[in-house]
């Protein structure tokens, strides 16, 4: 698997497991990093997508959004 995703998160952890930030890649390069906190968002600076971290009581979203 030598080909990069265009898109992808990277959850890092403690090692009790509790989660602490998500990295993101967008476009095929890393833009950053999402501490794990609700309502974190990152811009892509080449497509312009939003990233968005959203946390509910037992899990996590990773949504993208495109402004239209």
């Amino acid at each position: 698997m030598s080909q990069k995703a265009p898109v992808d998160y990277r959850v890092n952890h403690l090692p009790d497991g509790r989660i602490i930030s998500v990295e993101v890649t967008c476009c095929g390069r890393h833009i950053g990093e999402l501490r794990f906190v609700d309502e974190q968002s990152l811009n892509c600076p080449r497509c312009g997508v939003r990233h968005v971290l959203r946390i509910q009581h037992n899990h996590f979203h990773l949504c993208q959004y495109r402004d239209e």
